[in-house]
């Protein structure tokens, strides 16, 4: 089963051990404060893909990749959701205040700081590109890192957010409920973010027309890359491109987004429907392949997945 992951709570009264952490919990980060007493807690969570961490420590500044460049894309975008306290987010050329309620985009592969004026506590929320890309093509992180996102969405967000953490417990036994909150919490972030960003960006026609392809067509046995390319008269190393991007590759996104459906399914029909036709209606010619599949992603096979 896709269980929720969480991380166990860490806390520190150093500085030293501080940085241990948050370098764990965010690769390339450093942390600078006057005095090496220093008081910091760091909780982290994974719902259903979705990316959840919660800080709370003293007035301090924050640099990541300062010195150098993360050998890897994360493929992700982060929503900084202030809690409470006042920071400074800075990243390319932006640069905001940031108060409680408020919130910013940031780029996590690309040096960015932020200046903590006072103690706070912040959200930290890690969407996957393909996530927001599947319902908002036109999304260049590019552009929209170090912007801010509208305060009234951003705050209706972070209560939402502050609400699931209180309840993580009943999440970690309850695979619906645990669905709803990654689709509710990455609908609030994207609307937020919709609300506050420019979305055209670099690349944006060829990744709406990869994504609308994808789609439409996602109950196709035959959609691979070639495909793709063949449909939208590009070559394969265009569409190969737009997966880059996100981390992944045109087959596993969609995989990926197969079995989501199939999940889905499953919870929806509880034994009503076949097995084997849902494996067809999501995408898969072979049962046992979608059997497979299921297992290594949710730890269960699909017939216990509705069951549990």
């Amino acid at each position: 089963m896709n269980l929720i992951r969480v991380a166990q709570l860490r806390q520190t009264a150093s500085l030293d051990g501080w940085n241990d952490i948050v370098g764990s919990a965010f690769a390339g980060c450093v942390v600078d404060a006057e005095a090496q007493n220093f008081e910091g807690r760091l909780g982290a969570c994974n719902i259903d893909g979705l990316g959840f961490v919660k800080i709370k420590a003293q007035a301090s500044k924050v640099r990541r990749w300062a010195r150098h460049a993360p050998a890897n894309r994360s493929g992700a975008a982060l929503l900084h959701l202030q809690a409470a306290g006042t920071g400074i987010n800075r990243q390319g050329k932006c640069e905001a205040v940031i108060h409680a309620g408020d919130g910013a985009i940031c780029d996590p592969d690309q040096k960015y700081g932020i200046d903590f004026l006072t103690p706070y506590e912040m959200f930290v929320l890690e969407l996957p590109q393909q996530n927001i890309w599947l319902r908002q093509p036109g999304f260049d992180l590019e552009r929209a890192a170090g912007q801010t996102i509208d305060s009234h969405r951003s705050r209706l967000l972070l209560a939402f957010i502050q609400a699931a953490w209180e309840q993580l417990g009943c999440l970690g036994e309850d695979a619906e409920w645990r669905e709803c909150v990654s689709r509710v919490a990455t609908d609030l972030a994207l609307r937020a973010i919709g609300q506050s960003v420019e979305m055209e960006g670099a690349g944006t026609q060829m990744r709406r027309a990869v994504m609308d392809y994808i789609r439409a067509n996602m109950t196709d046995p035959g959609l691979r890359t070639g495909a793709i390319a063949k449909a939208l008269s590009v070559s394969p190393r265009s569409v190969q491109t737009v997966f880059e991007r996100m981390s992944t590759t045109a087959s596993a996104f969609i995989l990926e987004q197969r079995l989501k459906r199939a999940a889905e399914r499953l919870r929806a029909e509880r034994g009503r429907t076949s097995i084997t036709q849902i494996a067809f209606d999501c995408g898969f010619s072979d049962s046992a392949y979608f059997s497979r599949c299921f297992h290594k992603v949710y730890g269960v096979s699909p017939r216990a997945y509705f069951t549990v």
